[in-house]
């Protein structure tokens, strides 16, 4: 290292021989063993609705990858200094659009864009977030930290084919970078959702071959190994798919984390494939099945494991069983013929402490005695999950059968929408006990997971709340098609034909109104089930778009209006979130559990009409002192300080790592 630092001491630039020196320590600090990869900065989010000002950082034609900084504007032509030439171009207002540069403060907030309602006696609200989904955990960290109970994403794979994209650009199989890129991606992603599992939360990631080791790492680093809980094969394609050229995989994976041992998890209700193997009923009324405690495998022989080579001494009469010889008791030992000697599944120490659930029986065909466990079956547990996860609803068939068919969405709208019983059955395992649970996918795609919590919801009766996360992307043909037009992005044409737009929330808005995307009745019943598609669900849901605020507006207090949807949410998105009309006194939302002081002036009057049902107050005052004063003025309610808690939150910049 000593040779490196007298070279850096040569560079004359000053800012220069700072950043390699930086640079220098950072990978001195990286570890020896485990997972190295070219960390890839600045990731960018273009801000379409942001209009474009003296001192701006702003992208060329959705052009990302090299950006400008605003240093006058002359009408329509803007003069900007390149940060990749490091020079000075005059460039048409017209063609840029604002940019928002990882490791730079937001200031966000959501803008309604539409809801549906069909549980209007119901306080649960699930939210749709239109959002690059880095700058959506941002914000979820300022409203939900430690509060989420499951977070499932589906990444993109980075399969190569140009299935997602860095910096607006798309990713393909010649990228040298492919992997670096798709890791730092998702580092910050992870590290954020992190902050937001609560103490039983768990994550659970779908993921195919090109990045599973890969990523199982990088979660091994960011969540720790120990929080380490399976990595289940999911068997979603039992054909095998026929692109590939060696191996026709049948699976992908799902990868589990917990975030500490507080974690508590569920199976999902039995198949009767399982439930018909305990024919048996004892004298109290319980389900059982007899196991053979004998190992019968080619090598289970004493000589293989001689500690489990014991007698067990059998009263037929009185069915009585002990390991230690009685008076007319019969002597059983494990036999594999009548000359070859065996051995037991268990070790002695293990059958004396469960001797109570063990009997001996004759075997007419092996023509000798054994012993047999009586494995007990309580209908009121949940059984594991298997590794396999084989499911009528699994394979990727039926989830484009149900997008397609069912919902009635075009052909090729959306790739490989996830099925519906994959993510219901990670529901089951992971809030079967919490039927409040708050969950989160912030790679929300078609929408799925939304569908899968209400359809978890009206069979359990639970009220799990659901927040789902997705840009409005555009595919790569209907980009094509609209640039053709002379539509570019950001624009009306453009954004109605977005994923979020044109996907995510019409599905939603079908699965809770029990009809199709042409407003026709759903055919069908749910996985086979018994409830009819056409019913839909007794819930509700809200779209919003995330936008980003004026750092300076927010602090003079000129902002309240567009928080209030974020106040809503942060005080919990109980009822449906209220309209953004604004009193300059104070705002009471009983029906949402929160309300805001807006001018301290009138404290007193905001106390006396304060009801039981405000849990969380939002007090709007600079000065800490009166803050203080107001809130331990209020009892055990939740308080926070406007705009200091806000602004202070997002300076501090949450996502920098």
């Amino acid at each position: 290292m000593a040779a490196i630092d007298e070279l850096i001491e040569q560079i004359d630039n000053p800012t220069l021989r700072e950043r390699i020196a930086a640079e220098v320590r950072r990978m001195a600090k990286q570890k020896k063993f485990g997972l190295v990869f070219e960390e890839h900065l600045p990731e960018r989010t273009l801000l379409y609705e942001v209009p474009v000002q003296r001192g701006s950082l702003v992208a060329r034609n959705g052009n990302a990858k090299d950006v400008y900084q605003v240093i006058e504007i002359n009408g329509g032509t803007a003069e900007c200094f390149s940060r990749t030439d490091k020079q000075t171009v005059e460039l048409p207002v017209s063609e840029l659009t604002c940019v928002a540069e990882f490791g730079e403060p937001i200031y966000p907030y959501l803008e309604p864009l539409d809801s549906v309602e069909n549980a209007p006696d119901s306080g649960l609200w699930h939210t749709l977030i239109e959002a690059d989904n880095y700058h959506a955990l941002q914000l979820l960290g300022y409203m939900y930290h430690g509060k989420v109970d499951c977070i499932y994403i589906d990444p993109p794979y980075n399969t190569g084919a140009r299935d997602w994209k860095y910096n607006n650009d798309y990713v393909d199989g010649n990228d040298q970078y492919r992997h670096s890129k798709w890791l730092s991606m998702m580092k910050k992603r992870l590290k954020l959702a992190k902050k937001l599992l609560s103490d039983n939360g768990a994550i659970f990631i779908s993921i195919d071959d090109n990045e599973q080791a890969h990523l199982r790492i990088l979660c091994d680093d960011i969540f720790g190994v120990n929080n380490f809980v399976a990595c289940i094969s999911n068997v979603n394609n039992p054909k095998g798919r026929s692109d590939q050229k060696y191996v026709a995989t049948a699976h992908e994976y799902i990868l589990i984390y917990k975030i500490s041992e507080k974690l508590q998890t569920s199976g999902f209700a039995p198949e009767e494939k399982i439930t018909k193997r305990y024919n048996k009923i004892d004298d109290n009324g319980k389900k059982w099945r007899e196991i053979d405690l004998r190992k019968t495998g080619d090598n289970d022989l004493r000589a293989d494991r001689p500690n489990m080579f014991y007698p067990f001494y059998w009263d037929k009469e009185n069915k009585k069983l002990l390991l230690n010889p009685f008076e007319g008791s019969m002597k059983i030992v494990p036999m594999k013929d009548t000359a070859t000697e065996g051995r037991w599944r268990w070790e002695k120490a293990t059958a004396k402490n469960n001797l109570s659930r063990l009997y001996a029986r004759y075997m007419p065909t092996k023509k000798q005695w054994s012993i047999f466990e009586m494995d007990y079956f309580d209908e009121n547990e949940r059984i594991k999950a298997t590794s396999a996860w084989t499911y009528k609803d699994v394979n990727s068939e039926r989830g484009t059968e149900i997008f397609q068919k069912y919902l009635g969405f075009p052909k090729n709208s959306f790739p490989n929408p996830k099925p519906l019983g994959t993510i219901k059955r990670i529901l089951e395992i992971a809030t079967a006990h919490n039927p409040n649970a708050l969950v989160l996918d912030f790679f929300a795609g078609s929408g799925t997971t939304l569908h899968a919590v209400n359809l978890l919801n009206a069979e359990d009766g639970g009220h799990r709340r659901c927040i789902m996360v997705t840009n409005n992307e555009v595919s790569d043909a209907e980009a094509k098609s609209l640039a053709k037009h002379g539509h570019k992005p950001g624009d009306d044409e453009w954004n109605k034909l977005g994923i979020a737009r044109y996907v995510t929330w019409p599905r939603t808005v079908c699965s809770i109104e029990g009809h199709d995307i042409n407003g026709q009745p759903l055919k069908g019943s749910y996985l086979g089930g018994d409830r009819p598609m056409s019913v839909g669900f007794p819930a509700n849901a809200n779209f919003f778009k995330l936008g980003f605020l004026d750092k300076d507006s927010v602090s003079r207090g000129k902002q309240l209006e567009k928080l209030i949807p974020v106040l809503w949410m942060k005080a919990g998105g109980y009822g449906k979130c209220p309209s953004r009309a604004v009193n300059d006194e104070y705002m009471l939302f009983p029906e949402n559990g929160f309300a805001v002081l807006a001018n301290t002036k009138y404290a007193s009057k905001f106390r006396q009409e304060l009801s039981d049902d405000a849990k969380v107050i939002y007090i709007v005052t600079d000065y800490e002192p009166e803050y203080h004063d107001i809130a331990n003025s209020l009892g055990e309610r939740t308080t926070y300080q406007l705009y200091r808690d806000y602004l202070d939150n997002f300076t501090i910049n949450m996502g920098r790592t």
